[in-house]
């Protein structure tokens, strides 16, 4: 993945404040890190790390867990939750290039604890003359006293206005070689409290789920997360609600209610805006022409997919094609 053409910062053994690019992996969770490289076949099984953001800068990447099988592209980023085990493959034609964030052990959980916690406990907390570590430990314990969990749903999300600017100012910033260490501390910090008010949000759309129980609402929600990951993984294939309520273990007839009462449309009209998403950022490239573009993201009629780009967008698909085309 060319991680010796990059430079490994920081070093785990001094006190101050690093972030590591690229460095082995038995650093990762010491330390705040990030693995960044390109390559067209790459693969890693078994693989257990702190909790961590997966995004890809170009092409796409496959992450496995137990529980499901998800493809990361230019259009969405992954969050797995520290100590799961996961397999990331590539396997492509084109040079693909991922941009990884992996958080040190206890900031999320010291973010989290700031962030859903009064004053008076915040200074409970504090353990006058403690170490940071021993105080990092501290903050951990009181969180889980708290209730404050920072196990995340573990779900594909589309690039936002809460996290994705982050991760991108980050990349910018390391490509132009003008990062330096503080300022990336800073960012992680940032990210971390991104998470933490994603997190808060997507609780409040678990509670739409009626169910009695607050155990059986975030099960089911995880569920539906599961069946949404499934068809933004396999959009560019046939995809049939049987086969997406089958992976979120539910019956297509409570996985399709559930899936309207939360997220506000059925699960054919998100795959249908799905596509059509996957669709403009192809044309946007100009690499393919429009019946390619039809069929890669899934749809097999291009007559039915140029109906669906206008009514969308304002304008075929060859239109769109040609004006970007202009603009380049």
């Amino acid at each position: 993945m060319g991680k010796k053409d990059l430079m490994v910062r920081g070093d785990p053994k001094r006190s101050e404040p690093r972030v590591a690019i690229n460095p082995p992996a038995a650093w990762l969770g010491s330390q705040n890190a990030i693995l960044w490289g390109k390559g067209k076949q790459y693969h890693v099984a078994n693989f257990r790390g702190p909790l961590s953001i997966k995004s890809v800068v170009r092409g796409s990447a496959r992450w496995s867990t137990s529980e499901a099988e998800r493809l990361v592209d230019e259009s969405c980023y992954l969050v797995l939750n520290s100590k799961q085990n996961y397999s990331i493959t590539i396997d492509s034609l084109a040079t693909v290039e991922t941009f990884c964030l992996f958080f040190r052990n206890g900031l999320v959980e010291d973010v989290s604890l700031v962030t859903e916690s009064g004053p008076t406990r915040l200074l409970d907390s504090h353990i006058p003359g403690a170490s940071h570590a021993l105080e990092s430990a501290a903050l951990a314990d009181n969180s889980s006293s708290l209730g404050i969990s920072v196990e995340f749903f573990e779900t594909l999300h589309a690039h936002d206005a809460v996290v994705s600017p982050l991760i991108q100012r980050i990349y910018a910033r390391l490509k132009d070689n003008t990062a330096s260490d503080p300022w990336l501390e800073d960012q992680f910090m940032g990210v971390a409290g991104a998470l933490c008010k994603l997190r808060r949000e997507a609780t409040q759309d678990a509670e739409l789920i009626p169910a009695k129980k607050y155990s059986s609402r975030m099960e089911l929600y995880r569920r539906l997360l599961r069946g949404k990951d499934f068809m933004d993984s396999f959009s560019g294939t046939p995809v049939h609600l049987r086969e997406v309520a089958e992976n979120a273990c539910l019956s297509p007839y409570h996985f399709h209610r559930l899936f309207r009462e939360v997220f506000r449309e059925t699960p054919n009209q998100y795959l249908q805006r799905k596509r059509l998403a996957n669709a403009r950022r192809l044309l946007e490239r100009g690499e393919q022409s429009v019946t390619d573009v039809c069929l890669e993201v899934g749809f097999e009629s291009v007559t039915t997919f140029s109906g669906l780009f206008r009514r969308n967008f304002g304008c075929s698909p060859r239109e769109y094609l040609r004006r970007k085309s202009v603009l380049r």
